[in-house]
């Protein structure tokens, strides 16, 4: 499903690109028209020529019929509502064609009420392939289909064009579907990436052991209706403060003169002198630790390079190990990369390599991590942050190079492909978790 998902992203996103050079290609090809237009204006709204010229100078000696009849010739037919982007898209259905069929074949999807209209046509799409039949059945379900590409299909069938009604039907159906399992509307049973939604969500019987926990966390009563009437209270007594201010006609929410609201906006809190005087003294009193010395402090204090580990069991450790796998480590985390490590510190690229395979890797970096947050959740004034059972959760997006199967192509975050990086943070500010994901996956589970 992960290959289906980018298989037809990337080929969407190939017909993006088609699509936007032949609009400016167009846009070439109209230039010489819109000439022609702004001189067809410069005489008709000209009020000095009477009504009865205006015909001449066109056809005459201000254009003539050469530059008219040129530009009819030339005459663009105009484009359809989504500019173009399914028709590029077919360009690519024979491509697609080479492996949809045996997905949809050897896939079974499932979802709510929302995709019931796709999961009919997909049932219709899988039996058409197995019949090898090409008319899409009169009754096919097109409810699915966005009101941009309606218009392609509605030509088809004018046209009496089976085949182009079959070629847009179908594309429409795949995009479809691609969209469904991205958002949750359509899911794969058995699948972990693409399940029910619903699978994550509490059962009634563990809400009813959390519930209670919950409540006290966000500091809600577990009555619903004791809840309800606090809200009406509140509700009340926020409107009764609101009909003062707006009764005295100048604070800051009022009614003009036509009755309609005006909120001023809001002024920053002035910081005050007290705490600008506190920052700068406690500023004063942190020295400055180079990176280097802060890693190796924090080793004696919790002894995390102890968790890097050699990869095929080896026990003796060389007494440059620790200091090889902090040049590795801020090489990896500050993007230097070891090269030009190498050439800072003065430890041979080799070395810096050969501990890099050796020794770090994803196991060895999360018993580090653990041993990180273990001893930071054990000072005293961690708890003054949280109780470190509540979470954040976000992803970055970083674009990548060359090919990968984790990579996706999403416009409005790179220039080409990219991939994110899902972080879990406690609110004690402790990282727990990393996890690379696909750039369009959904996270909320």
């Amino acid at each position: 499903m992960a290959l289906f998902d980018q298989a037809i992203s990337a080929r969407e996103s190939k017909a993006v690109h088609k699509m936007r050079d032949y609009l400016a290609e167009r846009a070439k090809s109209g230039e010489n028209r819109q000439e022609l237009l702004d001189a067809i204006l410069a005489i008709v709204a000209d009020p000095a020529v009477p009504d009865e010229d205006v015909g001449g100078l066109i056809r005459g000696e201000r254009i003539g019929w050469d530059r008219l009849r040129s530009a009819q010739s030339t005459a663009l037919p105009p484009l359809p509502r989504d500019h173009g982007h399914l028709a590029a898209l077919d360009g690519s259905y024979g491509y697609l064609r080479q492996f949809t069929p045996q997905v949809l074949d050897a896939v079974r999807f499932a979802g709510g009420t929302a995709a019931a209209e796709l999961l009919e046509a997909v049932a219709i799409l899988r039996e058409l392939n197995a019949t090898g039949a090409r008319k899409v059945p009169d009754d096919a379900p097109t409810g699915f289909v966005p009101a941009r590409w309606h218009g392609y299909l509605d030509t088809a069938a004018a046209n009496g064009s089976a085949t182009a009604y079959r070629h847009y039907w179908e594309l429409c159906v795949l995009l479809a579907l691609r969209d469904g399992l991205r958002t949750g509307d359509v899911f794969v049973p058995g699948s972990r990436r693409y399940s029910d939604p619903a699978a994550y969500l509490l059962t009634e019987a563990k809400w009813a052991d959390q519930r209670a926990e919950f409540c006290r966390l966000v500091g809600k009563p577990a009555d619903a209706a004791q809840e309800l009437a606090d809200a009406e209270g509140e509700l009340h007594a926020a409107l009764g403060e609101l009909e003062t201010t707006l009764g005295q006609g100048d604070g800051p929410v009022r009614l003009d003169v036509d009755g309609d609201l005006v909120i001023s906006p809001l002024t920053a809190e002035d910081v005050p002198s007290e705490a600008m005087a506190l920052k700068a003294e406690l500023t004063e009193m942190l020295p400055f630790a180079p990176i280097v010395s802060l890693l190796i402090e924090m080793d004696k204090r919790t002894g995390f390079l102890g968790c890097f580990t050699h990869a095929g069991g080896k026990q003796a450790r060389t007494p440059e190990l620790k200091r090889n796998l902090i040049a590795v480590l801020l090489a990896q985390s500050t993007n230097l990369g070891l090269t030009r490590m190498a050439d800072a510190c003065g430890i041979s690229y080799d070395i810096l390599a050969w501990t890099a395979e050796w020794y770090v890797r994803e196991e060895t970096l999360r018993a580090a991590n653990l041993a990180l947050i273990g001893y930071y959740q054990r000072l005293p004034l961690t708890p003054v942050f949280g109780t470190g059972t509540l979470s954040s959760s976000d992803d970055q997006r970083f674009p990548t190079r060359g090919k990968s199967v984790t990579a996706r192509a999403v416009s409005r975050y790179f220039a080409h492909e990219g991939l994110s990086t899902y972080t879990h943070v406690t609110d004690q500010h402790t990282t727990y978790g990393t996890k690379i994901i696909v750039a369009t996956k959904r996270e909320a589970h």
